[in-house]
C-alpha cells in the first residue's frame, strides 16, 4: 500500500481554494446523489478526504454548505453576463451572447441533476428554493435587466410599457428546454439544431421588441 503523503502545515490560499472547490464539487455529487435530506457533513468530509473541522471552520451548519454549492452552481452565469457586458460592442450583442450563455447552463448535464434534486426537495426544504431564486437566479436577472434597459436607453428596443419584456424573453430562451429537462425528455439532436432554436427564439423576441 502506498503511503499518503503527510501535509506540512497549512495550505496557501490557493490550495485553500481548491480544497473549498473541492468540498463543494463533493457536497453536490452527494445532494444529488442521496438527496439533501440523506446527506450529513460528515459524510461530506469523509467523501472530500477533509478533515471534520475544515468542514466546520467554513460552514456551521448542512444548509449552509447547500447554499455555497448553490452559490457556486451559478456562479458561473454571472461571470458570464459581466464578461458579455465587458467585450460586447452593444448591450443588446451582450443581451444576446448573456442568453445564449444560459441556455447553454440550463442543460448541462450537472445542472439538469442538480435542478432535479432541488425541485425534489421543495415541499420539506422550501428555504433552500428561495435563496437559490434570491442569492442566485435574481442577481442574474438583475445583470440581465440592466443590459436590456441599456439597450432601450439606446433606442434598440422598445419600451418595457408593463415591465415583462425580461420574462417573456428569458421564457423564449429557456421555457421549453425547461420544461423538456425537468421532464427527462430529449431537447437537441446536436449543437447545429440548439443554434437553430436559440437564432428563432432570438429573432421572435427582436420582433416582439422592436421600436414601434
Amino acid at each position: 500500500m502506498i503511503e499518503k503523503p503527510r501535509r506540512q502545515g497549512r495550505p496557501d490560499q490557493q490550495g485553500s481554494e481548491e480544497i473549498f472547490r473541492h468540498i463543494l464539487d463533493t457536497a453536490a455529487r452527494l445532494f444529488v446523489e442521496q438527496g439533501y435530506a440523506a446527506t450529513s457533513l460528515e459524510q461530506v468530509a469523509a467523501e472530500a478526504g477533509s478533515g471534520k473541522q475544515t468542514i466546520y471552520r467554513r460552514f456551521t451548519s448542512k444548509e449552509g454548505l447547500f447554499m455555497a454549492v448553490i452559490d457556486q452552481r451559478c456562479e458561473a452565469l454571472l461571470e458570464a453576463a459581466a464578461a458579455a457586458e465587458a467585450i460586447a460592442a452593444d448591450p443588446l450583442e451582450a443581451l444576446k451572447i448573456t442568453c445564449r450563455t444560459l441556455l447553454d447552463f440550463a442543460l448541462l448535464p450537472e445542472k439538469i441533476d442538480f435542478l432535479h434534486m432541488l425541485v425534489a426537495e421543495l415541499r420539506r426544504f422550501p428555504e433552500l428554493a428561495d435563496y437559490a431564486a434570491k442569492s442566485s437566479f435574481e442577481p442574474f436577472e438583475v445583470a440581465m435587466k440592466r443590459l436590456l434597459d441599456a439597450a432601450i436607453a439606446r433606442g434598440q428596443l422598445r419600451a418595457d410599457e408593463d415591465g415583462q419584456m425580461l420574462h417573456a424573453l428569458l421564457g423564449l430562451v429557456t421555457g421549453w428546454a425547461f420544461q423538456r429537462t425537468i421532464l427527462g425528455m430529449p431537447l437537441f439532436s446536436g449543437e447545429a439544431e440548439k443554434n437553430a432554436f436559440f437564432e428563432s427564439a432570438w429573432r421572435l423576441f427582436l420582433e416582439g421588441a422592436a421600436r414601434r
